[in-house]
Order: structure tokens, then C-alpha cells, then sequence
């Protein structure tokens, strides 16, 4: 990926959450709490080379995904999660679409059931679109922050910015189960309906690349679920028993 001397702090650790061990190198702690001065402001302010912190993150490998992730800092949980949402964002859920686009379709029925099944895609595409983005915008900065202030106990928690507990209450598997209803919904269209070509050859393709679809977001919630929540949830935890010991754990972080 390409990084640049004038994004902020902020936007870097946003596309590639791994670069917080070179921020971390370089800078100790105190990047955290300038996330809004660009790498070019905080590198002159501390006297750091910008070219080499620079080249440093953009040359970070990407994490496999047999990677040992409770062997590792968050920050590599995460990074891989953020790459498998450019991949759906940028690639698999185009794909699917244009694949449900055809200009020249038949007359109804067959033409209306192509554009129904389109209609309901983007749908859950912009659904799954705001949920991406507020997992980026809130949810990892916040679990990446979280464990920042348990090994640097002189850095504040931003509890303004809400709970990650209550946040994976509310929000857990919510975009998952509304794609699993979508492809029973579109493989109940299909079996009921006796599609002539060229609707039914796209829906077919579009069936297949909806499962392959499938198959890579399920793997990628299934790490969310059973390893980033529960360290998440267990981070904030530690990190509300350090700072407030009288609470109970079932009292409100505050």
C-alpha cells in the first residue's frame, strides 16, 4: 500500500493498523494522542526521518492468514480484517454486481428477477459498506487504542468514543445473517423460477461468485467472532480493572 508523508496518524493506522509497531518504534506512546498531525508534522516535531518511517510502513508484509494471532499484538488481527475489507470493498462485491448488471435482459418475467435479485444485493452491499466503515472508524481504532493504554499505563483510554463490549452486543453478526438470508432468498427465486437465457446464465454466475462470496466472509467473521471479540471484550475488561479497580464488572465503563 502506499503511504504518504501528509496523511494523518490517524488515516495511516486506519488502512494499515500493523504500521502502530513502527509508530510505536519511533515515537513510543506518544503518537496515540496526535493522531491528527500528519506523519510529516510528527516526524519534524520529534526529529525523526519521515522518509524512513515513511518507507518503514509501506514496506510492512501483510499478515498470512495461518498467522499465530494471539501470539502477536492486536494490531496484526486487525490489519489482516482491514485487508479482507478492501478485497470485499474493492473487488468480490463489484464483481458480484456487475455480474447482476446486463443491459439487455428479457422481458418480464425472467428480466424483472435479474434486477429483483440486483435490488436486493445492493441492499446488503450498502448495509455491509456502513458496517466495514464503522468497524474502522470506531471499533478497531478503539481495540488497537485499548491495548496501547494496558502497555503504556501513562496513555488515557478514549471512553468518550463508547464501549467496544456494548458495541459487539449490539452489533455482532448482524451483516452475516443478512447475507445468509439474501443467497436463501436468491436460491429460493431461482428454484421457482424457469429462467431462460441469457437470465438465467447470470444468475447462475451470480449464485457462484454470491457462495465463493460466502465462503471468504463467513472464514473472515468467524475470526472476528472467536478471536478479535473475545480478546477485544477481554482488553477493555483488564484495561477497566486497571484504571477504575472499585468497579464491578458489571458496572458501566465509565
Amino acid at each position: 500500500m502506499i503511504i504518504t508523508s501528509s496523511q494523518s496518524i490517524r488515516q495511516i493506522l486506519k488502512a494499515k493498523p500493523l504500521a502502530a509497531q513502527v509508530l510505536e518504534e519511533d515515537f513510543g506512546f506518544a503518537f496515540w494522542d496526535r493522531q491528527e498531525a500528519s506523519l510529516d508534522h510528527l516526524c519534524k516535531s520529534m526529529g525523526v526521518n519521515v522518509t524512513a518511517c515513511q518507507e518503514r510502513i509501506s514496506q510492512l508484509p501483510s499478515p498470512s492468514a495461518d498467522t499465530d494471532w494471539d501470539a502477536k499484538p492486536v494490531c496484526w488481527l486487525v490489519d489482516y480484517l482491514v485487508r479482507n475489507h478492501a478485497g470485499f470493498r474493492e473487488v468480490e462485491m463489484p464483481a458480484i454486481q456487475n455480474l447482476l448488471v446486463e443491459e439487455r435482459l428479457p422481458a418480464y418475467p425472467d428480466g424483472y428477477i435479474v434486477k429483483l435479485l440486483l435490488q436486493e444485493y445492493r441492499h446488503f452491499q450498502a448495509d455491509f459498506l456502513k458496517h466495514m466503515a464503522e468497524e474502522e472508524d470506531f471499533l478497531f481504532p478503539k481495540i488497537l487504542r485499548d491495548e496501547a493504554c494496558l502497555l503504556h499505563p501513562e496513555l488515557g483510554p478514549e471512553v468518550h468514543r463508547g464501549s467496544v463490549n456494548l458495541y459487539l452486543k449490539l452489533e455482532t453478526h448482524k451483516p452475516e445473517a443478512e447475507f445468509k438470508r439474501l443467497i436463501v432468498s436468491i436460491r429460493e427465486k431461482l428454484r421457482n423460477q424457469h429462467l431462460h437465457r441469457p437470465a438465467a446464465e447470470i444468475a447462475q454466475r451470480a449464485q457462484s461468485a454470491l457462495d465463493g462470496f460466502a465462503e471468504s466472509l463467513l472464514a473472515h467473521a468467524d475470526l472476528e467472532t472467536n478471536v478479535l471479540f473475545p480478546r477485544a471484550g477481554r482488553l477493555e475488561q483488564e484495561l477497566r480493572q486497571s484504571r477504575f479497580p472499585g468497579l464491578s464488572r458489571e458496572s458501566k465503563f465509565p
